[in-house]
This record gives C-alpha cells, sequence and structure tokens, in this order.
C-alpha cells in the first residue's frame, strides 16, 4: 500500500496497509493504526474504502464469470482480508492465477507465509511505481496472451504521482488487459475528506483524493464497461438477457440490486441513494492509434 518499502516493523508508526486492515475491521494492525482509524470513524473516507473492497469484489467475480478471465493481478494489495481475490477468482476456476503486489516488505512477508499454497498465488514485494519491475514480475507468472486483470483498488490515493504512475504501466500492458480500478475522492464531501486526508497526513501517512476529471484522464486508454466511471456501490454491470435467464430471472428482467446480489456475496451495503466518497470503474485496454 504503500511506495517506499519501511525495512522494519515500526509499531508506533500507522502504515496505509495496517489501517486499511483496520477500516475492513481486520485484525492485523497495532494501536495506533486503531487509534488513527478510529479518529476517522464517521469521515466519509471509511465507507469509500469498504464499499471500494466490496466492488472489487464483485468485479473480479463479473470478469471471472462473464469474459473468461483467469488472471488477476492487484497492486497495492495490503494485508490479506478474506475474501480475498483469490477466493474469488478461484471459486470460478481453481486453476485461476493470482499475483499480489505491495511495496510494504513486510505487508509482502506477511502475505506469502498466509497465501502460499495452492501454487497459483504469487506474491512479490516489489515497488508499485517502478513500471518495469512490475510488468517483469506478472510477465514472470502470468500468460501475457491470455486474458489478464489488473486490481488498483484503494492504492492511487497513497501515491502522489499516481497519474504518471498508471500511464507507465498501462503503456507496458498488452492490449485487452482489464482494469479493476477505484479511488477515493473530494468532490462530494470536500471539507470531510480534505479534512481526514489532512488528519493522515499528520500521522505520516500522505493520501491524495482526486476529483471525476483527473480520474478520467488516468482511464482514458481503458474502454469503460457500463456504467462507466460511478460510485463503487452503483456499480451495476450491464447483463444481457442470456445473463438474467442464466442467475434465475426467466424475463430477463429484474432489479439492479436483485442482480448484484445474484451475482456476488459481495453486495453494496451504502444506500444507493447516499452518496459515497469514491469512484469506481471496469476498464479494458484499447487499442492504440498511432503516436
Amino acid at each position: 500500500m504503500t511506495t517506499r518499502p519501511p525495512n522494519l516493523i515500526d509499531p508506533d508508526q500507522p502504515t496505509p496497509a495496517r489501517l486499511h486492515s483496520a477500516f475492513l475491521g481486520g485484525k492485523d494492525h497495532y494501536d495506533p493504526d486503531k487509534v488513527l482509524a478510529d479518529a476517522l470513524a464517521s469521515s466519509t473516507i471509511r465507507p469509500a474504502v469498504a464499499e471500494s473492497r466490496r466492488f472489487t469484489r464483485r468485479a473480479v467475480e463479473y470478469l471471472s464469470d462473464h469474459h473468461e478471465v483467469s488472471q488477476f493481478v492487484e497492486l497495492g494489495c495490503g494485508i490479506p482480508h478474506f475474501p480475498n481475490i483469490h477466493d474469488i477468482a478461484e471459486r470460478a476456476n481453481s486453476s485461476a492465477k493470482t499475483l499480489y503486489v505491495d511495496s510494504d516488505t513486510v505487508v509482502a512477508a506477511h502475505g506469502r507465509a498466509l497465501l502460499h499454497e495452492p501454487p497459483t498465488r504469487f506474491f512479490t514485494d516489489t515497488d508499485i511505481t517502478d513500471a518495469d519491475t512490475i510488468v517483469g514480475d506478472v510477465a514472470a507468472v502470468m500468460d501475457m496472451t491470455a486474458p489478464l486483470a489488473v486490481c488498483v483498488s484503494g492504492t492511487a490515493e497513497w501515491i502522489s504521482d499516481a497519474p504518471a504512475v498508471l500511464a507507465a504501466l498501462t503503456a507496458r500492458f498488452p492490449v485487452g488487459t482489464w482494469l479493476v480500478f477505484t479511488h477515493v475522492t473530494d468532490e462530494f464531501y470536500p471539507q470531510h475528506v480534505q479534512a481526514a486526508a489532512e488528519t493522515l497526513r499528520r500521522a505520516g501517512i500522505p493520501y491524495h483524493p482526486r476529483g471525476r476529471d483527473e480520474i478520467t484522464a488516468m482511464l482514458a486508454e481503458y474502454q469503460l464497461l457500463a456504467p462507466g466511471l460511478i460510485a463503487p456501490h452503483r456499480w451495476v454491470p450491464a447483463l444481457s438477457r442470456d445473463d438474467d435467464n442464466r442467475n434465475g430471472n426467466e424475463d430477463g428482467e429484474g432489479d439492479d440490486r436483485d442482480r448484484v446480489r445474484r451475482l456476488s456475496p459481495a453486495a453494496p451495503r451504502h444506500r444507493g441513494a447516499w452518496d459515497l466518497s469514491a469512484y469506481a470503474a471496469i476498464g479494458q485496454l484499447h487499442l492504440r492509434g498511432p503516436r
């Protein structure tokens, strides 16, 4: 979750990965992380993080079921928290491959200890701003000619130059690569989100919420699936009649919420009528024209 890997555990210094664990109700954090998470308990960042994670799980399930994707990479994965990406991918295909990448060497060591079986799961501690090494790590364990999805969820906010980092990675991904992306924004509750970001910065954790225009520019090379760039709790795939029939609706009709429930146990918990301080999208890298 960080871009400069710490070499030692400092229990007195909160980290993005341990804070993320606290946000999600995990147990892999220390008292300073919990104190910081509690300080942000009423912030709109916390539900945004939780719904972004649920969206990512739904996205992995959707790509597995509807686009035959069986290779997933999660950049800035943080500490494992069930259900993980591989749990969902392997439900659809027992031989699905998952590569987890986190710049925090302690997190990577923890992940390797927990996710060492079966051999379809891999964990590296590569700096996620190092595009060449990242793509090399992916190519070492994945078939770059087969469908591949890269998840960047709850990661870009921690990186000051995230647009440039994503652009460098995108330039190296093969055409057809899927991107599962979420990003916290300060557009809907600017004072709340900016105050939370300042709280994080004072705790030594830089945080960079971004607006829709900047996020849209970051995704410009990707063809977004409907409904496009939208709040994560409102992302519902545009299913065909055949998809509806396959999911148990013979009339090919149904409420969007019912569709989500049929697709995934990780259904949104945030009320659809409420705003949420995040955006989410699934996109596919399209053929690049001449430059």
